[in-house]
């Protein structure tokens, strides 16, 4: 008895070694640089109109655009992620906080909310995101974003308009930071369309 547990001793001993040696051999987890779309800079709206309350929602998307990846399509129906490098929240949350960002800074509507603390507004924008990534049109790299966007009347559930967002902004640096830059003027033009595009459908309505 007593040399079976002599044995089984020194057989856990040598497993705990070669266990602890394998994770010595283990490869480093690579960098990770993790990014910010950078706010916007929009300009206060110098009409006096006055336009119902809003609620900007997640837009919601697929499963390869719901992560923190910074993607890339490099050809054909392909699609990677930069190595290293993410977005601080999921790509819907960021373009979310843009936009919301972008309407606060624009003043018209007066009061901007988003889904995060589900405040009651007037009207809710929303939408599915279909690109928020760069793609490759031969050597050219092209920050794209795609949104169907629509504007939602929450008592009624009555779509109030409806209408696809594409826009493309040429990158001066394919690596991470200038995916960055790019996707941030993107963003820009999305959130000044939206904006104009809100204001007309908004045009005399009255909340119910």
């Amino acid at each position: 008895m007593i040399k079976r547990h002599t044995m089984t001793r020194t057989t856990m001993l040598a497993l705990a070694a070669l266990w602890l040696s394998a994770c010595t051999i283990l490869p480093e987890s690579e960098p990770l640089s993790v990014y910010q779309l950078p706010a916007p800079q929009m300009q206060p709206s110098a009409a006096g109109q006055s336009l119902p309350t809003l609620r900007i929602n997640t837009p919601r998307t697929g499963f390869a655009l719901s992560t923190p990846r910074m993607l890339v399509k490099p050809d054909g129906n392909r699609v990677s992620s930069y190595k290293g490098a993410r977005w601080t929240d999921p790509v819907p949350v960021v373009l979310r906080e843009h936009l919301a960002k972008a309407f606060t800074q624009q003043g018209s509507p007066a009061r901007v909310s988003t889904d995060e603390h589900a405040l009651h507004a007037d009207v809710h924008l929303g939408g599915d995101l279909q690109q928020f990534q760069v793609r490759y049109e031969g050597l050219q790299p092209v920050a794209v974003i795609e949104l169907d966007a629509r504007l939602v009347n929450p008592n009624s559930r009555e779509v109030l308009a409806a209408r696809r967002f594409l826009v493309e902004q040429p990158l001066d640096n394919p690596q991470a930071p200038g995916v960055v830059v790019a996707l941030k003027l993107a963003a820009d033009d999305l959130a000044e369309q939206l904006i104009q595009w809100t204001a007309d459908s908004l045009k005399g309505y009255e909340a119910k």
